[in-house]
């Protein structure tokens, strides 16, 4: 009763945990002094957003959130590493900023206001005058938006040539690539007008970042390609007349998954085994919205897999306690023909089939347990921003990060000692020399190595382990029962016919 006690507990606490663990903090909104006049920031759960009143532009889309082996950066064009430290390059023309005629610049100033809708949504308003036209921009954030926003853009007055600039246009090698996108096509240059239906959106794709803006609503608007009074090269819209727009801007990670929500999956070449990737991405991603909570989602998707590949398991561990229990006939063997290595082979494949045990049977379950190993840590690092954004689990409030207190690996690191321990009880003589001592401290060496490893992976880790020891239990209990079976007397020989 105990057992059954404490595992309805652990059941609970985990329910519970989901619910209790704090919610991803509100917008949160500033007003900043810059070399480009004032400048308002909105922080959500991912980015951190800076307009500036000069230029009326997006300054930065600083991607402050970063999950293993990433970094954060700055999506809009033309911020760069110096000392270590982000820098915008001198002279680099801003995204929205409106070019009227023969201008390369923007140096009007803009008036600029945020609204709220609730403390999760807000809305920058900008509107400013430009010779004779009249421009307003407006962009939609939220909180738990995954690198998106929400943009609207309308210049009206008189007929001149209006270009709206996109951002900055890097060069050299290894710079994100400038794509557009026409009848849920991907280019590498602009089409000449009336060879598409219609033109809807450009950017930049790079191996880390993407910055680019699909259009939903729009006409009359055409890519172009230009420099700016500094000599810099940009990329953006051209029109005429009154023009307006209405899209949604993804600046951040290069993440499939991300771009597929917002439109963009198509801006992604897969590789084959991208895509089996994918596919357990959506997987894990229906199972979180099965649960609700990224760590049933784990848990679940531990037993899922723990079930299918229960039938190859368990000849694995059949075969894996057979030859513990032949390991003192096995050792008897080896002394007794140490010298005689042919001999040697006979006896043991004799021995092997007398006992019907296969020395290389539980090969294929530990080939096939690896790739889903791998395919699970990607999951979860490609998933880091809806892991983040979403509800935390027990004590850990994000999945995708290292585990705060380090309790999952103590837990992991106990549990493979312990699982070490009943193997060795299990054998019918102690083990003796170097692979007794690896025993113990592979645990501990996985430990330290894998400290910084997402609190998800652990969590799998932990129940993988859990399970395997239970399942071994399983098969202890069919081995003994097979062992007290009373043996069949040998069938007696036929008579002999006349």
């Amino acid at each position: 009763m105990k057992g059954h006690t404490l595992l309805l507990l652990l059941v609970a606490a985990i329910g519970w945990g989901g619910w209790l663990s704090a919610a991803p903090q509100p917008l949160a909104v500033e007003w900043l002094s810059t070399d480009r006049g004032r400048a308002l920031e909105v922080s959500g759960g991912l980015v951190r957003y800076r307009f500036t009143e000069l230029g009326g532009a997006l300054q930065s889309a600083y991607v402050y959130f970063s999950t293993y082996r990433s970094q954060p950066l700055d999506a809009v064009p033309g911020w760069t590493l110096v000392d270590r430290k982000l820098a915008l390059a001198p002279g680099v023309s801003l995204p929205f900023e409106i070019w009227v005629g023969d201008a390369q610049s923007d140096s009007h100033l803009y008036t600029l206001e945020v609204s709220h809708a609730d403390e999760a949504t807000a809305t920058v308003s900008m509107s400013g005058g430009i010779g004779g036209l009249r421009a307003e921009k407006e962009f939609t954030l939220r909180t738990d938006a995954l690198y998106t926003m929400g943009v609207r853009l309308r210049i009206s007055g008189q007929g001149e040539r209006v270009r709206v600039v996109v951002g900055h246009r890097p060069s050299g090698k290894g710079v994100p690539e400038l794509l557009f996108l026409y009848d849920d096509r991907v280019y590498a240059s602009p089409l000449a007008p009336g060879t598409y239906s219609r033109f809807q959106g450009l950017g930049l794709v790079g191996k880390q970042s993407v910055f680019f803006l699909r259009l939903d609503e729009g006409s009359g608007l055409v890519p172009f390609l230009g420099v700016n009074a500094a000599g810099q090269p940009v990329f953006g819209l051209e029109g005429s007349g009154d023009v307006s727009f209405r899209g949604v801007l993804y600046a951040g990670r290069n993440r499939y998954l991300l771009l597929d929500k917002a439109g963009l999956g198509m801006l992604v070449d897969l590789s084959f085994f991208s895509r089996f990737l994918v596919m357990v991405m959506r997987f894990f991603e229906w199972l979180y919205q099965l649960t609700g909570n990224y760590g049933w989602a784990i848990i679940l998707f531990t037993l899922i897999t723990r079930v299918l590949l229960y039938p190859l398991m368990r000849n694995q561990l059949r075969s894996m306690a057979k030859m513990q229990r032949l390991a003192p006939k096995l050792k008897k063997l080896q002394e007794k023909y140490k010298d005689d290595r042919e001999t040697l082979h006979k006896q043991m494949m004799e021995l092997y089939r007398a006992e019907r045990v296969n020395p290389l049977g539980g090969c294929l379950p530990l080939i096939l347990q690896m790739p889903l190993l791998i395919l699970l840590w990607q999951a979860i690092m490609y998933s880091a921003e809806q892991i983040h954004l979403s509800p935390g689990f027990l004590w850990i409030r994000d999945l995708s990060q290292p585990d705060p207190y380090y309790i999952l690996v103590i837990l992991t690191t106990g549990l493979m000692l312990f699982q070490q321990w009943l193997t060795q009880r299990r054998l019918p003589e102690p083990p003796t020399g170097g692979g007794q001592a690896m025993g113990w401290l592979f645990p501990v060496i996985m430990a330290v190595f894998f400290l910084s490893f997402p609190a998800g992976l652990w969590l799998y880790w932990f129940l993988s382990t859990a399970l395997q020891m239970g399942q071994q239990l399983v098969v202890d209990w069919e081995l003994a029962r097979e062992r007290a079976r009373p043996v069949p007397p040998p069938p007696e020989d036929e008579p002999a016919g006349d």
